[in-house]
């Protein structure tokens, strides 16, 4: 399931449980007129009917008539920016949850509802601030924690993603989505530990999964370039420190070659020149070691690869 479809169902859920509850405006009641009254009653009953049958178009219509009719209806409002969502018409649903906050400033449900209608309209950074104004009375929905953690993963956030994903799978221990997203948040934010654990555990879930292994692979990746960047600066200052220890320059070779595994093209002429030079420097040193015979085949493999390059 897409986020923006579980965003759509879970504020259907709240609508649902709105709308079929009778509920009358202060608004009309103080105006006495008691035929408008009951008549954007029946009009807001039967756009909760045609709601919940899926004739959005029709919900639309009645939802509508029972604002014309009593402008202050805060759940006509709130319901209407629910069709509007289904319907795909995000800026008119935007129109409709503000308007019914306006009346109701702190209904979590319609702060979700714009929440949602501002992520399809790509303001993610308002749908987050809407998003957590719902969250203290809603702590306990896993949805509402997959939502905001993806807007904070979209907005460069991802420490905050990943404490959003973690609270989704504390409250849903075997979902494997918030199981995922909360590895990559953690790589996003250089966990890269964590992230490796997180998402093991989720391949060993569910092992047909072949993005998550992809994933996981290119974080075992990064992780091991970083491993060979810090090996490499280790031996660049061991052959700085003791500038005569053969195995120092032998072992920077090494280090030299796999960095350029994992470089640019353009970067890796001169991190094979680089091992090249240590190379030599090892044979010059150690011409009986154990390892000058594996030096002096590096040394011919490279000498002319780098000459090709030339």
């Amino acid at each position: 399931m897409t986020y923006q479809r579980a965003l759509l169902g879970f504020a259907l859920l709240f609508v649902v449980g709105l709308a079929l509850s009778e509920v009358r405006s202060a608004s009309a009641a103080e105006a006495g007129d008691v035929a408008v009254l009951q008549e954007s009653l029946q009009r807001y009953n039967a756009g909760v009917g045609a709601l919940g049958r899926g004739d959005l178009e029709y919900a639309v219509y009645q939802f509508r008539q029972a604002i014309r009719l009593d402008p202050l209806r805060t759940e006509a409002h709130h319901n209407l920016g629910i069709a509007l969502l289904q319907l795909r018409q995000p800026g008119a649903a935007k129109e409709a949850f503000t308007r019914a906050l306006e009346l109701e400033p702190e209904r979590a449900e319609s702060h979700i509802g714009r929440g949602v209608a501002e992520r399809e309209l790509g303001e993610l950074l308002p749908a987050i601030d809407d998003l957590a104004h719902a969250l203290p009375s809603k702590a306990d929905d896993r949805e509402l924690h997959m939502m905001l953690g993806g807007l904070y993963r979209q907005t460069q956030q991802p420490s905050l993603a990943a404490q959003e994903f973690r609270e989704a799978l504390r409250l849903a221990p075997a979902d494997h989505e918030a199981r995922v997203q909360l590895g990559l948040a953690l790589a996003d934010a250089a966990e890269l530990d964590e992230a490796i654990v997180v998402l093991r555990e989720a391949t060993r879930e569910q092992p047909e999964d072949s993005e998550t292994t992809y994933q996981l692979g290119a974080i075992l990746a990064e992780k091991i370039r970083l491993l060979i960047d810090e090996k490499v600066a280790a031996f660049q200052r061991a052959v700085a420190l003791r500038p005569g220890s053969p195995d120092a320059h032998y072992r920077l070779a090494v280090a030299y070659i796999q960095k350029a595994q994992f470089s640019r093209i353009e970067d890796k002429r001169e991190l094979l020149r680089l091992a090249l030079e240590q190379y030599r420097l090892f044979q010059q040193a150690a011409p009986t070691d154990p390892k000058a015979a594996d030096a002096a085949h590096n040394i011919e493999v490279l000498e002319p690869q780098l000459k090709e390059k030339e």
